[in-house]
């Protein structure tokens, strides 16, 4: 299938692909009540491409070389070096395999085509047209993640994470996955996390900025994320978001002793929930 432009043409979100798709999908729910539902869909392909390999759960190559990084999820990472598997790690990439077994693969794009590493961004589905981000999600094997400007899923992959934590599945077992604490944060911490904080101050430039207890400040785009831009009472509340946590070092700490060292970037809603106090 020829390989259409994401910025030319506007796809609109469909959560089914016909009758038979949605019936197919009710009776696997029915026979494995821990099937992940996968019928978050952008559109159709823009390319059909052979699959070499799993690299890990959010990660592919296919045959003719290139990578793929899935848009909406990061999962696990696995074993490297020195450092062990995080939990569910091998899971995830198990369930890849199978989920994509037996066909080629479809990929839809969104607004960014590339990452920083020069892998191709991606929604992926299998040769039956299923979803991988939403069955990963839906499994409790991968967290949403929401980067700008590939958000065209985000709502519809938010809500199959909210049925894995409903059902505590994967991930999202309690006491399965590690939550840091904002003020727990110290030299050494970055990377992808489950973070908790109080908010203490707002202030705003391009961004608002929730500084939290600790050295740790929420980046709230207003753009990706207008229903949080427009909240006020931030300060004093309770949050839990997922996403990179970011150190930009000591030295820009000392330059600049009003902001703090690590942020995280939050581009949707979906990534941030409200907690009690």
């Amino acid at each position: 299938m020829p390989c259409a432009s994401p910025v030319a043409i506007k796809k609109t979100p469909r959560t089914y692909r016909g009758v038979f798709f949605c019936a197919c999908l009710l009776l696997t729910c029915i026979l494995n009540p821990t099937a992940a539902l996968a019928d978050c869909v952008l559109g159709e392909a823009d390319e059909v491409v052979a699959l070499q390999k799993v690299v890990d759960g959010d990660t592919l190559r296919l045959k003719d070389g290139r990578r793929v990084r899935l848009i909406g999820v990061n999962t696990p990472e696995l074993a490297r070096g020195k450092r062990p598997a995080q939990p569910f790690a091998e899971e995830s990439r198990e369930f890849v395999q199978r989920f994509l077994a037996g066909g080629d693969l479809e990929l839809v794009y969104d607004r960014d085509r590339y990452d920083n590493h020069g892998r191709v961004l991606a929604h992926v589905y299998n040769h039956r047209g299923d979803s991988l981000e939403s069955a990963l999600l839906a499994a409790g094997l991968a967290f949403h993640i929401a980067v700008a400007p590939n958000l065209s899923l985000a709502e519809c992959l938010s809500s199959r994470e909210d049925e894995a934590r409903l059902r505590q599945r994967g991930v999202w077992r309690p006491g399965a996955w590690p939550t840091l604490r904002a003020e727990d944060v110290r030299e050494g911490d970055g990377g992808f996390t489950l973070l908790t904080g109080q908010v203490r101050k707002v202030h705003k430039n391009r961004f608002i900025w929730l500084d939290l207890d600790g050295p740790v400040a929420l980046r709230l785009d207003p753009k990706g994320a207008p229903l949080l831009a427009k909240r006020n009472g931030w300060k004093g509340r309770k949050l839990m978001v997922r996403g990179w946590l970011v150190d930009r070092g000591a030295n820009y700490a000392r330059k600049n002793p009003g902001h703090k060292r690590w942020f995280i970037a939050v581009d949707s809603a979906q990534t941030v929930d409200l907690l009690r106090n």
